[in-house]
């Protein structure tokens, strides 16, 4: 699903909810039981700052709903135990995207995966599929929202390619990167968003608020 994060989204309604110590998934919460080829959620209840107790659900797509992957990627992903999170307003399969992000004309992959309440955001660049690198994790239920009117709230955490040409126009990024292939747009939807580029051997990241 290619969502522009960048354009202020205001149907939405979200909760920081990543504070230490003021959320804990109730015993209630529950997880369905493990497949590899068929849709899952992961539900329950979370108390949040000030004493209030929302209700969740959160999608979790197979490898399999992303045909596309190279079999290298999705052999990994599925070792791994992958299900992948979609965010409360996807419309279609989301968080596994392609582009360029280890150099100018590479093909490359990246991928949200849950994993028993937790995710994290891989990538997989050409050449060395079988190596992917862990970027960052957290709980799964850090980052919720909802669309108006709905009491049930789903995962906030969507990642999306950004192009150089993007990433040259569209903010005033850190003068250390030349941007001449594409980023990783790592957003929390409605609120925040972090550009993860890879340049000379390392990742930068640029933080923006929508």
């Amino acid at each position: 699903m290619n969502r522009a994060f960048a354009g202020a989204m205001t149907m939405a309604l979200t909760f920081w909810l990543t504070t230490p110590g003021k959320q804990a998934a109730t015993p209630a919460a529950q997880t369905a039981a493990p497949s590899s080829d068929t849709e899952r959620s992961e539900s329950g209840n979370l108390h949040i700052a000030g004493g209030d107790v929302v209700m969740y659900r959160i999608r979790l797509l197979p490898v399999a709903s992303f045909p596309k992957l190279p079999g290298t990627v999705a052999a990994e992903l599925t070792l791994h135990g992958c299900m992948i999170p979609q965010t409360f307003e996807a419309q279609q399969p989301e968080n596994v995207i392609e582009g360029a992000f280890q150099q100018a004309g590479s093909s490359d992959w990246a991928a949200l995966c849950s994993v028993s309440g937790s995710t994290t955001l891989y990538v997989f660049f050409s050449g060395e599929f079988d190596r992917p690198i862990a970027l960052r994790s957290q709980q799964d239920t850090a980052w919720l929202g909802a669309e108006p009117g709905s009491s049930v709230f789903g995962s906030a955490w969507g990642i999306a390619t950004r192009s150089a040409a993007y990433l040259r126009t569209a903010h005033p990024l850190h003068g250390d990167a030349s941007f001449d292939h594409d980023g990783i747009e790592d957003a929390r939807l409605e609120r925040s968003e972090t550009i993860r580029y890879w340049q000379q051997s390392r990742w930068l990241a640029f933080d923006l608020q929508n």
